[in-house]
């Protein structure tokens, strides 16, 4: 028969409540936790069944905490690495995230969605490392074999990302950055809604950012070229919806800074 105690209060299981902060650490999550599981129990009758469920969840809870430690620890570093490698591809990847972080929350998309946009986004170049920084940092016109070198970035970026546990499809977004919604984009000529969301998202503000800033092989072109751009060939390159939202987030704009896009209040 389970151990049981009677009469209980909520009070009676502090110590073991104590036991699980030393365990997981005390936080609001924990607290907010056992003032749950204790409404949705009642009058619980049954010690261990109390203490397990609440240790069942903080497992779970745990091990989503240290998945979130482990991917912001990666892009932290792999930001650190392109940084000391190709300062212009570092950069650029920053202005992106936070110009698809701007696009996203225009078009309503929801909390979650708009965190894991921002992180491709901040890695979106990372397969790039491992091409010949010669070819990356060229700072005139590519060779035809050298653009088809180029073109790799997408799926050695996608294999390296594999290797790290993301909450949202990541390596998915950025192996489809460069498709294009009429099938001429690379690497698998996806069409559509074949292309995820995440990645139509992450495509306009790579674009946007990549003819409006300054490259190693050329000055940058300015914001007005590049909403041209996106504006000619929505709904024939570009999603449609995400097009509208970064035309309005970025309607009036002029300048960016080092490091983010300076959006209009």
């Amino acid at each position: 028969m389970p151990y049981t105690v009677s009469p209980q209060t909520e009070t009676d299981y502090w110590p073991e409540y104590f036991w699980l902060t030393k365990q997981y650490g005390d936080s609001g999550k924990l607290h907010e936790l056992r003032k749950s599981l204790w409404g949705q129990k009642g009058n619980p009758s049954d010690f261990f069944e109390w203490f397990f469920t609440v240790e069942s969840h903080l497992a779970e809870f745990d091990s989503s905490r240290r998945a979130t430690e482990t991917y912001k620890t990666f892009v932290k570093t792999v930001s650190l690495l392109t940084e000391s490698q190709d300062p212009y591809t570092a950069k650029h990847q920053k202005k992106v995230a936070k110009l698809a972080q701007g696009i996203a929350k225009a078009m309503g998309l929801p909390a979650d969605m708009i965190e894991g946009i921002r992180v491709a986004a901040m890695v979106h170049d990372m397969g790039k490392m491992s091409l010949p920084t010669e070819i990356v940092t060229k700072p005139g016109a590519l060779t035809p074999f050298e653009v088809s070198i180029i073109k790799e970035h997408p799926r050695r970026g996608c294999e390296i990302l594999k290797g790290v546990d993301f909450p949202w499809p990541t390596p998915e977004t950025v192996l489809q950055h460069h498709e294009r919604l009429d099938g001429s984009g690379y690497p698998q000529g996806l069409k559509g809604d074949e292309i995820r969301l995440e990645a139509r998202v992450l495509a306009v503000a790579d674009v946007v950012e990549a003819i409006s800033g300054r490259r190693a092989y050329r000055p940058g072109l300015g914001i007005e070229a590049a909403l041209k751009e996106i504006d000619k060939h929505k709904g024939l390159f570009y999603d449609t919806d995400v097009a509208r939202a970064c035309l309005r987030s970025l309607k009036g704009t002029k300048t960016f800074t080092a490091d983010q896009w300076e959006f209009p209040k």
